[in-house]
């Protein structure tokens, strides 16, 4: 078959080993056996008549997006696929030292398919469903693994059928933390961090080269967003403790920048990380509000976020000032310089002869939006250094990763399942072509200290634009320090926003009056005693701090309608509807009204149904009643108080010293409910504890507020202002609770729709439960379940 592959030939073939063994399995129809229970075939090789254990590798790529036309960086990481597999095949170390007479040491021989998944769920699972459901008789190979695709939205999906068929699954690029989720995920692993993990180098850089103590993280309330943030804060606990971080969210919204870059002026700070996903805008208000390009702050950018690269900027404009001495975190395969890149990029380059592109042709998918092969892999630069993908020595890295396992686990008769080739896969250890490669042996994600990360320093060049004729401003992102074997080497001075390599303060001076020398003698002893003292205080309150910020809420950003909108009914009064930074939240009372609480909280309706209807007569207020606590109204009749009958232990959190979180309200989300104390407590009685209470809940928030899961209801924040009632601030959802959907009559419920919000409550108390500490919701019911738009159950 004619490929139109015109390149020159550069050199003999290097895949010719690899050529062989797809033909070898082609022709072995009928004589190939595998068994029960394994992920690899044997069969007896004709040349030499010995028998063979063949893994057939699956790339799983997305070669176009839905079908039209190809991506040349995702054709040059199925190329390392298959220069992974050879190098497996004839025991070359050249790149891995570790595969160094492999060969000779295993009997399995490698092959590999691609399939194209083009950018799209559906589309890849539909590929996985076809490939694990091949004929093993026929001529059309079973898979023994997969290298899943580099994004995180087709390789959650995916990675959760070929787990459950007993497949693993191992991808060089998708970074969602939700794929460290082992109960959903179980043989997926990377070799990449995650999304959380990624930013570890960043927050190593601020403390150990520019001896940051004071940093601002702004970031989105998406999961990646979330993950970064939550990521920044465990990684300064490990290597920053006394690191002061203040993390401030963006929500969607019109003044959502304004908002944002507000909560940063009034920190102070003058560094700030922004894993934001499009900065114009927000750097633009944050010139406008002497946050930025006012030469005092300097602004840090994850990789998602972008940056001034490739662009003009009109000379002076807010942006070209604002971006200017700025930085950007990229995680990349290697620089030139790297042996182990060095030797990568020049084995992908022997490639560049007639016979290997041919081959490599007859491998891709087909692209329809050229209509057959993609042009370039027969062009004279297909292949050339530098390469034009950042993956694919990560990728080449995971075909090795499970190379390497899968001779560690094979039994001697030629038996491997996809458990024992995980286990070993988790163990493996390696000088790869991107660095060392290691796991964590739970969630198989790649140990973030052997990645590899660069820095870029944003600097301004004024250049004319050929068009206008005009002196505009350029970016050129220069690399000035390297994340190598866990710490950062210097390649060229770092120049910060006032145009100099001097490292700037991370917070304003503060202002010292000078005074007479004795009081200097006198007070000095005092004054050391003293920072001692407060030192010991700060740690501690540094600490508190970064785990609260988090969810820390104004009461001011909420916008309540008037009259408010009544969604629901909890504990300690009714459920209103809000909004909070441009976005509809639930807001719930958690601890019993104080006797001056009413405003809002008061309802029209009756109190005794629950129900939210506006147009119900009466007026209805929280009264503490003496001898039965419940509610009383002046024209109707009497409803008890829910919840205030029992004692509440709220969120239990199991560890090896005990639980967390007694005697927390029991408006909390996730509530246990003691039955050892039945007595009725009244209202009354429970507004000289409110202190107490309120303690308890903010321990309570700072486990909620880490619970991140599809499956389980988001908690925005609270709001524990002085002079207001404590609020919980909750993910809004347009079908409320469970209990509402099943006893809607004008809803029909389908047995598989019944399936799925089961799996879906399933999942979420999978996750609870598989918290360290151990979190226990103790009072599952519909109505603490709450339905989104698309009826997916989330446990409240």
């Amino acid at each position: 078959m004619d490929y139109n592959v015109t390149a020159p030939p550069t050199g003999e073939s290097v895949l010719k080993p690899l050529l062989r063994y797809d033909h070898l399995r082609l022709n072995a129809t009928g004589n190939i056996t595998r068994k029960e229970g394994s992920n690899v075939d044997v069969f007896q090789d004709t040349d030499t008549e010995e028998d063979v254990v063949l893994f057939n590798l699956i790339g799983l790529l997305s070669f176009t997006r839905n079908g039209g036309s190809p991506f040349l960086g995702i054709h040059i990481d199925a190329t390392a696929i298959a220069l992974a597999a050879h190098h497996l095949n004839v025991g070359d170390g050249t790149i891995v030292p570790e595969v160094e007479g492999l060969n000779e040491r295993c009997n399995i021989r490698f092959t590999v398919e691609f399939a194209d998944t083009q950018f799209d769920a559906g589309t890849a699972l539909d590929q996985v469903v076809h490939l694990i459901s091949r004929d093993a008789r026929a001529a059309e190979r079973l898979p023994s693994a997969f290298v899943g695709t580099g994004f995180s939205e087709t390789s959650v999906p995916t990675s959760i059928v070929t787990g459950l068929f007993g497949y693993p699954q191992v991808s060089g690029s998708a970074g969602s933390t939700d794929l460290d989720d082992r109960s959903l995920h179980q043989l997926f692993g990377r070799t990449m961090p995650s999304e959380a993990d990624s930013v570890v180098p960043i927050v190593i850089y601020l403390r150990d080269v520019l001896h940051v103590m004071k940093l601002v993280v702004v970031h989105t309330t998406d999961p990646y967003g979330n993950a970064n943030a939550l990521g920044v804060l465990d990684a300064a606990r490990k290597y920053a403790p006394d690191m002061d971080i203040i993390s401030i969210p963006m929500t969607e919204g019109e003044d959502a920048e304004k908002a944002t870059i507000e909560a940063v002026k009034e920190t102070g700070y003058r560094y700030v990380l922004c894993t934001v996903i499009g900065t114009e805008k927000l750097m633009t208000e944050a010139y406008n509000m002497g946050v930025a390009g006012k030469d005092k702050h300097n602004w840090f950018f994850s990789r998602a976020s972008g940056g001034p690269d490739d662009r003009y900027f009109e000379k002076g404009s807010p942006l070209s000032l604002a971006y200017r001495g700025g930085g950007k975190l990229e995680m990349i395969g290697g620089l030139e310089g790297m042996t182990a890149f060095d030797s990568f990029t020049e084995g992908m380059g022997k490639l560049r002869n007639l016979e290997d592109l041919e081959y490599l042709a007859s491998l891709f998918p087909e692209s329809p939006g050229v209509g057959g092969n993609p042009p370039f892999v027969g062009d004279g630069s297909y292949l050339s250094a530098p390469l034009a993908s950042s993956y694919a020595a990560r990728t080449f890295d995971a075909t090795i990763a499970l190379g390497l396992s899968a001779c560690s686990g094979v039994s001697s008769d030629g038996f491997l399942d996809g458990e024992t080739h995980f286990k070993h896969f988790t163990e493996t250890s390696f000088a790869g072509a991107s660095g060392r490669v290691s796991f964590d042996n739970v969630t198989g994600t790649r140990d973030v200290t052997g990645a590899i990360f660069r820095l870029t320093n944003f600097v301004p060049t004024e250049v004319v634009d050929d068009e206008t004729g005009e002196t505009v401003v350029s970016f050129t992102p220069y690399v000035t320090d390297v994340f190598q074997d866990g710490k950062w080497e210097e390649v060229r001075e770092f120049i910060f926003n006032d145009g100099t390599p001097n490292i700037p303060p991370d917070s304003p001076p503060i202002p010292v009056e000078e005074g007479p020398q004795w009081a200097h003698t006198i007070l000095a002893p005092i004054v050391v005693a003293l920072a001692a003292v407060i030192g010991i205080f700060l740690i501690f309150e540094r600490k508190r701090r970064q785990s609260d910020s988090l969810w820390y809420i104004k009461k001011e950003e909420l916008k309540f309608a008037n009259p408010p909108e009544v969604i629901g009914r909890g504990g300690f009064g009714l459920i209103l509807r809000a909004e909070y930074r441009g976005t509809d939240v639930a807001v719930k009372r958690v601890l019993p009204p104080s006797r001056q609480a009413e405003g809002m909280w008061k309802r029209n309706g009756n109190a005794g149904t629950g129900s939210a209807n506006s147009a119900e007569k009466g007026r209805w207020k929280r009264k503490a009643s003496a001898d039965t606590g419940s509610l009383n109204s002046s024209g109707g009749p009497q409803s008890k108080a829910q919840n205030t009958g029992k004692q509440h232990n709220g969120l239990k959190s199991v560890a090896d010293n005990g639980s967390i979180g007694q005697s927390v309200s029991s408006s909390s989300v996730l509530g246990c409910t003691s039955d050892r104390k039945k007595s009725t407590i009244a209202i009354a009685s429970l507004e000289t504890s409110r202190s107490k209470l309120r303690k308890n809940f903010i321990m309570e928030m700072r486990v909620l507020s880490k619970l991140r899961h599809s499956c389980i209801a988001t908690i925005m924040g609270a709001v524990l202002e002085r002079g207001s009632e404590p609020m919980l601030i909750m993910e809004y959802m347009d079908h409320g609770s469970l209990c509402d959907v099943l006893h809607n009559e004008t809803m029909h419920i389908e047995s598989n729709l019944l399936l799925h919000i089961l799996q879906d409550v399933s999942q979420g108390m999978r996750f609870l439960h598989s918290s360290i500490p151990q979190v226990i919701h103790c009072d599952i019911k519909s109505v603490r379940m709450e339905d989104c738009n698309e009826i997916s159950s989330g446990t409240a």
